[in-house]
């Protein structure tokens, strides 16, 4: 009778659900799990054999199971946006639920749950968050100082001292010089985001033309009274496909941030090795490394490992964000790992032809 013919009809939700990317629940009055399907339990583990569980022993956020007894009282909306933590990390569904009444005559109703997984949708929600507070926190310093000190010579010029007037241009010329490198950077950044595939692609030769820009950068560095440490190993040749003058940029944004973490007159690592299918170029400073925690999220836009002595060395927090785009567009890798005798060693790879 009854009960042979809800499981005839529970067969044949389940077969049409099977197929669907979102999870599907289906719970009875008493918040017993019906069914299910593979979708669901591909992201929740604990409801693989929960049918004739009840759903609180499966799936224990506080919130959906509100939403579940809101649903059952039939009042409030029936879309909610409800967080779980699966294995150490948080979830975010978009759940929308309906009542199945009069599913067979004589049973009670069911309830119907659809959760769409929008954790991605979250985090770049949050990501662009972050970057608009760290953007608009960045862009405040140099033009309030502009600005404050065009106030004082606008309404102090005629009684200021000459030195003070220059000390004051000085300053404000400064600030404008860094309010231009973060706009580049931003702009830099955006053109990368939006212009992925626009990369100006062509064969190379790359050893020839890596040590070409290796002479550039020990001038540079002779400069600054350091030393360039060339580690390329004697007669490898590398065929590549890139975009020569993008690379060049990751090198010189490189090059740029060892500069700043070494310590004044050190020296900087550059190198490269081959392997089978890829070659990985590699640039090292010789200061302090960088904390595990701050490793797995220095490519973040405006991340700083010390704040204070990025904005003193004139860094604007976006060098390295732009370097993963380039290296991403290339189908390439990139990666930190402190050095054990010191320093920080910034890696990416391209493959060969």
């Amino acid at each position: 009778g009854l009960v042979g013919s809800e499981m005839c009809i529970r067969d044949r939700i389940e077969t049409t659900l099977g197929s669907l990317q979102e999870g599907v629940l289906i719970i009875d009055r008493d918040s017993y799990i019906l069914l299910h399907n593979k979708a669901l339990a591909d992201v929740f583990p604990s409801v693989v054999d929960g049918v004739g569980k009840r759903v609180e022993s499966c799936l224990s956020s506080s919130l959906f199971l509100e939403f579940l007894a809101e649903v059952k009282r039939g009042d409030g909306p029936l879309r909610r946006e409800v967080s779980f933590l699966v294995g150490g990390k948080q979830l975010w569904m978009e759940i929308s639920a309906a009542e199945l009444a009069d599913v067979e005559e004589g049973t009670a109703s069911w309830f119907l749950f659809v959760l769409y997984d929008i954790t991605r949708i979250k985090r770049l929600e949050q990501v662009r968050k972050d970057f608009v507070s760290n953007a608009s926190h960045e862009l405040k310093t140099p033009v309030a100082v502009i600005k404050g000190y065009a106030e004082t010579l606008i309404t102090d010029y005629e009684h200021m001292a000459g030195e003070d007037r220059e000390r004051f241009l000085n300053t404000i010329y400064r600030h404008s010089e860094r309010l231009a490198l973060l706009i580049n950077d931003l702009l830099s950044l955006s053109r990368l985001e939006e212009d992925a595939i626009g990369l100006n692609l062509a064969e190379l030769d790359f050893i020839p033309w890596l040590e070409q820009v290796s002479k550039d950068y020990q001038l540079q560095l002779q400069r600054q009274k350091r030393a360039l440490q060339l580690e390329i190993p004697v007669g490898i040749e590398a065929r590549v496909r890139i975009d020569a003058l993008k690379i060049r940029q990751v090198l010189d944004n490189l090059v740029e941030n060892a500069c700043k973490y070494s310590p004044v007159e050190g020296a900087i690592g550059f190198g490269v090795s081959l392997g089978t299918e890829e070659l990985t170029i590699w640039v090292r400073d010789f200061g302090n490394g960088v904390l595990e925690k701050d490793l797995q999220r220095i490519f973040e836009r405006f991340y700083r490992v010390d704040k204070g002595r990025a904005r003193e060395t004139g860094g604007t927090g976006l060098g390295l964000s732009i370097v993963k785009h380039i290296v991403d567009c290339h189908g390439g890798e990139l990666r930190a790992e402190n050095v054990e005798e010191g320093g920080l060693r910034i890696s990416f790879t391209l493959p060969l032809v």
